[in-house]
């Protein structure tokens, strides 16, 4: 195995935002990594182990930082996140790397950003794994408010309204002082202004449940039984006919994809739906 991994790669996108990269290179069957608001490449696959875990196991892992987020550019302005632009940062990184359909892991937010990107662009996934999110079929004009009202706050430097909305109904709420620390270490290195373009952008990903079903690749669902998001999994697996699910027991949002039981469920999909093998 090369040592490509380790090196800082960066690629300009279309639009002159400079995105950031990593490529373990070699001959293996190309695997994208999506990461989640407020993550990057370390802290979402890196740190967990899924990229070395996919790594020894022979595939080859191509991960970027979304613009907004880690060590790629971090433009002001709903403008650089509108539409599918974060999307088709991930398509244009692939031509970049003379690749033509890869195998795409989406997670949290990634899940969302693909999950509507790919609706006119389904050549480029020969499958699609989703975690932490099952998509935006089942978006809501609360879930608009929400947005645009974490976005206003990102805007004064806090994250308060987006921890209390991710934290588990049947917790205890942390006191203000508590919150407002939770909030400056959700946002240490981060750049408030950008994800607040991020956030008014979250919209802009929604799609219908008949668009979801139109997606055709095999599909393949992670998530913890701890993750708020799990009742919508079980409702995209009851309509959709190309979604496996699987259940990771006790993990949480934030620590699905770490588990052993995650990186084995998705080598095990894949190699199920590529007739290459890696």
């Amino acid at each position: 195995m090369n040592d490509m991994w380790a090196q800082e790669q960066y690629m300009t996108a279309s639009d002159g935002v400079k995105i950031h990269f990593r490529d373990s290179g070699g001959f293996g069957i190309p695997v994208l990594f999506v990461h989640g608001f407020t993550a990057s490449i370390g802290g979402q696959w890196g740190k967990p182990g899924l990229i070395a875990g996919m790594r020894e196991k022979n595939w080859r892992t191509i991960a970027f930082d979304l613009r907004g987020h880690g060590k790629s550019d971090r433009p002001h302005g709903y403008e650089f996140y509108a539409g599918d632009r974060m999307g088709l940062d991930a398509f244009e990184l692939l031509d970049y790397l003379g690749i033509s359909t890869a195998h795409i892991v989406a997670y949290s937010l990634g899940a969302h950003i693909m999950t509507s990107a790919l609706q006119d662009r389904q050549h480029w996934a020969q499958t699609l794994c989703l975690g932490g999110s099952a998509g935006r079929w089942n978006w809501s004009e609360e879930l608009t408010r929400f947005s645009y009202e974490d976005a206003d706050e990102l805007e004064t430097g806090h994250i308060t309204k987006h921890i209390l909305r991710q934290m588990p109904k049947d917790k205890p709420k942390p006191s203000a002082e508590e919150l407002e620390a939770l909030s400056v270490k959700k946002l240490k290195g981060m750049d408030a202004v950008a994800l607040a373009g991020v956030k008014r952008a979250m919209p802009d990903q929604a799609i219908t449940r008949e668009q979801m079903t139109r997606l055709s690749m095999p599909i393949l669902g992670i998530v913890g039984t701890n993750d708020p998001q799990l009742a919508a999994f079980r409702e995209l697996a009851s309509f959709h006919k190309k979604v496996e699910l699987v259940e990771v027991e006790g993990a949480t949002h934030g620590n699905c994809p770490g588990r052993k039981e995650a990186l084995d469920a998705l080598d095990r999909f894949l190699k199920r739906h590529d007739e290459r093998k890696a």
